[in-house]
């Protein structure tokens, strides 16, 4: 017998015109901006890189992560079975010094596995103390921001801290989580909640952004660098990198056998390289970068690193919806 209602769409119909589309993003020469993109609206919003130090996971996996971008020195170092106020700056010929790897995952987040679940929705806190060092440009006495995690309940965060030679909790604090977005952030300069993210957690796919990793030097050795590139919104899409075929031949029955991922760094900074002899950046050749999201996939390359002036920091991509 056969139904007569229509069949439903399997995916959603991208909002914009076929073929090739291509976008510039304004980071501007010392890299100021972070940009936000939506392919399905081609929207763009901007707000200032850098605002924030901690944010706070608003999905089911509770996590906690660091801006480690905004200088080599910030990151954390844990403390186990010792008491707030036995941390202090002796603690820090003892520090193990760490930052978040960009691919988000949680077991390469510095502040890693903090809370333990214990079923139904509930978390216990892990004891743990943590200094975080904002960086050598901060006066001595606030650089080091001594840190305790106080609960996860009632869809809020709480957590205290202190500057490093106080015996007790100076300051508490409560975050709520917000459903609409990824993360909701926390600046200890200003002592207050921020906003980072720009569009709720389904309406933006990438951002160009600064961030921290490990890069090998010219000898090889892994060494942390401030580094600007493209993180994805691991909540809405995946990413696959593709190098050594042209963008031009590569078609939808190609990318649908290609594995993809969800990690952040997916895409990252590596579409560019330096070249010292013309103190240029030039973009990889033959690096194509698919991104798939409810099954619809966009194949995408970067063009440039500089706007008509010549000046850096303005990526460009081209990209187009494959049928």
């Amino acid at each position: 017998m056969l139904s007569c209602e229509k069949p439903e769409k399997l995916f959603p119909q991208p909002m914009v015109s076929k073929g090739l589309q291509t976008q510039t993003f304004k980071m501007g020469e010392t890299y100021e901006n972070q940009l936000w993109y939506s392919f399905t609206t081609q929207q763009i919003r901007t707000n200032q890189y850098g605002l924030w130090h901690i944010g706070f996971s608003c999905n089911n996996a509770p996590r906690i992560i660091i801006n480690g971008g905004l200088n080599v020195n910030f990151s954390i170092a844990k403390f186990g079975n010792c008491s707030f106020k036995s941390v202090n700056h002796d603690s820090l010929r003892k520090a193990n010094w760490q930052f978040d790897n960009p691919s988000g995952e949680i077991d390469s987040l510095a502040f890693g596995r903090c809370f333990k679940p214990m079923g139904f929705g509930k978390f216990e806190i892990v004891d743990q103390i943590f200094i975080l060092d904002l960086g050598a440009k901060i006066v001595d006495s606030m650089r080091y921001i001594k840190l305790q995690l106080l609960g996860l309940s009632g869809g809020y965060y709480g957590f205290g801290y202190s500057y490093l030679n106080d015996t007790a909790i100076r300051f508490k604090k409560t975050l709520a989580i917000n459903p609409q977005m990824n993360f909701v952030y926390y600046n200890f300069i200003d002592h207050k909640e921020v906003y980072d993210e720009p569009f709720s957690n389904n309406n933006w796919d990438i951002v160009f952004t600064t961030y921290k990793k490990f890069v090998p030097d010219p000898n090889g050795v892994p060494f942390p660098y401030i580094i600007r590139g493209v993180l994805i919104n691991p909540q809405k899409v995946e990413v696959a990198e593709i190098n050594d075929i042209p963008f031009n031949t590569i078609d939808l029955n190609f990318a649908q056998k290609v594995i993809f991922s969800k990690k952040k760094d997916e895409i990252g900074y590596d579409w560019k390289q330096y070249e010292p002899v013309s103190d240029r950046y030039t973009m990889v050749p033959n690096r194509v970068y698919l991104i798939r999201e409810a099954g619809v996939i966009i194949k995408l390359r970067f063009v440039d690193f500089y706007n008509d002036q010549g000046k850096k920091g303005y990526p460009k991509i081209a990209w187009e919806y494959l049928q």
